[in-house]
Formats: structure tokens, C-alpha cells, sequence
């Protein structure tokens, strides 16, 4: 039998050689195809199917052992929903394929049922108790992980995932105070730190894909990408809006959720931001008050700082000079990295506020300090097929929260006099 590593080498290959069959029937569509092209491309796909069936029995059977082997050595119970190191256990692959015909389906109660027993199996104690069906840990994963990659905010604050809603963060802006003694003098009380708990606003992000009953019938139609794809697109920008404006109701209180004020650090609400006024009512004002900024903040948060701000912002900036007619903002060099203004990197997000009076369109700070964001780990999905006939819809969500913690972590720059 062959190892567990060369089973799962050659089904990735096997994967590629599908999907470079998938592009190619793309290619075709449209053209005029004799029946005996067809004919072959049918015993190909038989084919394909075929040995994928049985490198998947031989790659179960090779996981079914190593996680035997592997409790039998821990000696600890309760672990049947958890995967190997070399991959996604046999639970998991078995609640990946029935979620994948219960998503083709239509309107067939076995294979809810069959999903559902599925997900108790892959998932344990950790399945979710709302309506519809959860998604498999295998394409959920991808999900998460794709939309965080697409979030600019997902990037640049704190994350956490969390099995429920309740979850509350505590926050030590100052520290504990200090005093100097002599050998043997008394020793007063210090300073208390200045510690408070925040606790995320949540709400329920969702995303309402659509596909036709056909699409659902081919057998080309890849399932899978096409729900991480439609879903990826919407939690990403949920989350950019969220985190910078959201109000805390039903969704995350964001950044901006709170107005910033002037009162400077030690003077202010917990959980409210400052800001710097531009010295002009409707615009940024100069390199200066840029300057300043930066200084405003901390020498401790500047040390893992961002710029925020949005590409309408982003024009006016990258034009600004200092007193000696050097440009405040710098390319970079290097494919991948972030530009630079006035030596610290630039992130755009296109959910900060336009230049504007009595707007912030400019934020300057350490975010993962600044702000947390809280993720259910659970997705789940419900189907639609009735509101719009010759389609199949579905009802994907996910638990989300977020609060600013650390108010002195970040400034804000106001467009105001």
C-alpha cells in the first residue's frame, strides 16, 4: 500500500488533471463538436472518476489507521472531529461529499438528513444549533481564510475566533504605576493600571448566492469554488465597513462607530479614539499636520503602525511635499510590499470616509492593538428554492463582532479648522 503522503500527491495531481479537463470543455462550449470528440471526452471523465475513487479508498484507509494509531497513543477521548497532520480525516471528507449533494440536490429530505448526520460525525460537540446545515470544516476553512485575505481591516487588526458570542477582552492601556525606594524605606501604594473590559457588538454577516438548476446538474459546475467565491466577496467587504463605521447595532461597533474627539490620551471615554484637526474645514490641510500625526501617537504604537485612508485620499497624499520639496510618499521597490508615507506603510481601504468637512479620512495607528474583531468559527448555510423559480439560492452566515479596544493605540485626522 502506498504511503500517506504519495496518496495524497497523487490525488492533488489528480485534482490538476481535472480541473485542466474542466478548462478545456470551457474552451468548447460554443463550438460545433462531433459525437466522437464527445465520446472521448466522456471515457476520460469516466476515467478521472474512476481512479479518483480509488486513491480516495486507499487515502481513508491510510487516514482511518494513523488516527487510530494516534489516539490509541494520547489516550484522550472526544478527538473523533479532529484532523491529522497529513490532512482532513475521514468524518471530515465524508460531510464534505454529502454537503456537496445536498447542495446539488433539490428538494430531496434524505440528503438534508444525510448532512446533517454527517456534520454530527465531522463536528461533535462543536455543531451549531441554528437552522439549515453547517458548513464542512474543509470549505469553511478555505472561506475564512480567503476572506481574510481579501479584507484589508482582517489584515491589520486583531482576530479572534471564538466558539460562542460571549467573549469579552480586557484592555491595560497604562500599566501599573512604579516608585524608587531605598534599602529598607516604606513602600506606598503605586498607581492602579488602567484596565476596562470591551465586549464586541455582534450580528449575523450574510451572503445570498445564487446558482441556476442547471449549473447545479453539470457536472463540470464546481460547487465548492463557487460558494467560496461568492461568499468570500461579501464577508470580506462586510468586514472592511464594519470595522471602520459600523454602529454596533445588529454588527460590530466599529472605529468610527463612536465619533473621535480632541480630548487627548487619559482624558478621554474608554473606547473613543482622538483626532487632529487639518486646520482646514474641508480638506487634509498640510505635510505638517501629517507630522504631527505620527507624533501624536505614542512611541509605543508607532512601532507597528499604518496609515488607513481610501484611494480618493490616497490622489491627494501621494502629492503632498515637505518644506524641503520632498514627497512625503514613496513607492515601493519590492512586488507585494506597501508604499510608504513619511516612512510608514499604507493601507487602503476603500471604507474610510472621502476628504470632506467634519470627516476622518485619515487614520494613523497600530490597528491590532487599536481594535478586535471577533469571528464565530461556524458557518452555516440554508437553502432557498422557491423565491425565485429555475434557481437554487442559499442563505450563508456567519456569527460576527468587533469592538475598539485600545483608544490610544490609533489617531484619526479631521478635516476641520
Amino acid at each position: 500500500m502506498a504511503t500517506l503522503a504519495e496518496v495524497k500527491a497523487a490525488i492533488e495531481a489528480q485534482a490538476s488533471g481535472t480541473q485542466t479537463l474542466r478548462d478545456e470543455v470551457k474552451k468548447l462550449q460554443g463550438d460545433s463538436v462531433d459525437k466522437e470528440s464527445f465520446a472521448k471526452l466522456e471515457a476520460l471523465v469516466t476515467d478521472l472518476d474512476e481512479k479518483r475513487q480509488k486513491l480516495e479508498t486507499e487515502y481513508l484507509a491510510e487516514l482511518k489507521e494513523a488516527k487510530e494509531l494516534a489516539e490509541e497513543a494520547s489516550l484522550k477521548a472526544g478527538r473523533r472531529g479532529a484532523g491529522t497532520d497529513d490532512g482532513p480525516n475521514e468524518d471530515q471528507i465524508a460531510h464534505k461529499t454529502a454537503f456537496i449533494d445536498y447542495m446539488r440536490g433539490r428538494g430531496v429530505p434524505a440528503l438534508e438528513a444525510d448532512v446533517k448526520e454527517a456534520e454530527k460525525k465531522a463536528l461533535g460537540s462543536a455543531t451549531g444549533s441554528g437552522s439549515g446545515v453547517g458548513v464542512p470544516t474543509m470549505i469553511a476553512e478555505e472561506i475564512q481564510t480567503k476572506t481574510n485575505d481579501d479584507s484589508v481591516m482582517a489584515g491589520l487588526v486583531k482576530v479572534v475566533q471564538v466558539g460562542t458570542s460571549d467573549y469579552k477582552e480586557l484592555v491595560d492601556k497604562g500599566g501599573m504605576g512604579f516608585g524608587w525606594v531605598g534599602a529598607g524605606d516604606a513602600r506606598a501604594a503605586t498607581g492602579k493600571p488602567d484596565v476596562y473590559e470591551a465586549e464586541p457588538a455582534m450580528g449575523t454577516v450574510y451572503a445570498y448566492p445564487e446558482a441556476q438548476e442547471e449549473q447545479l446538474d453539470d457536472v463540470f459546475f464546481n460547487i465548492e469554488n463557487w460558494l467560496a467565491d461568492s461568499a468570500r466577496v461579501a464577508f470580506a467587504n462586510a468586514r472592511d465597513v464594519a470595522i471602520i463605521d459600523g454602529d454596533g447595532t445588529k454588527k460590530p461597533l466599529g472605529m468610527l462607530g463612536t465619533a473621535p474627539v480632541a480630548d487627548p490620551d487619559g482624558s478621554r471615554t474608554d473606547m473613543v479614539y482622538q483626532f487632529l484637526a487639518s486646520g482646514v474645514a474641508d480638506d487634509i490641510g498640510t505635510a505638517d499636520k501629517l507630522i504631527e500625526l505620527v507624533y501624536l501617537l505614542k512611541a509605543q504604537y508607532r512601532m507597528n503602525a499604518n496609515w488607513l485612508l481610501n484611494s480618493f485620499s490616497t490622489r491627494k497624499v501621494r502629492t503632498m511635499k515637505d518644506g524641503n520639496d520632498r514627497f512625503l510618499w514613496t513607492d515601493s521597490l519590492v512586488v507585494g510590499q506597501p508604499a510608504s508615507l513619511l516612512g510608514y506603510p499604507v493601507a487602503t481601504a476603500e471604507a474610510m470616509p472621502d476628504i470632506a468637512a467634519n470627516s476622518t479620512p485619515i487614520a494613523f495607528g497600530d490597528f491590532e492593538k487599536a481594535y478586535t474583531l471577533v469571528e464565530r468559527h461556524d458557518l452555516r448555510i440554508t437553502p432557498d428554492e422557491i423565491t425565485k423559480p429555475g434557481y437554487k439560492k442559499w442563505h450563508i452566515r456567519q456569527r460576527l463582532g468587533g469592538t475598539p479596544t485600545n483608544d490610544d493605540a490609533a489617531k484619526f485626522l479631521k478635516c476641520a479648522a
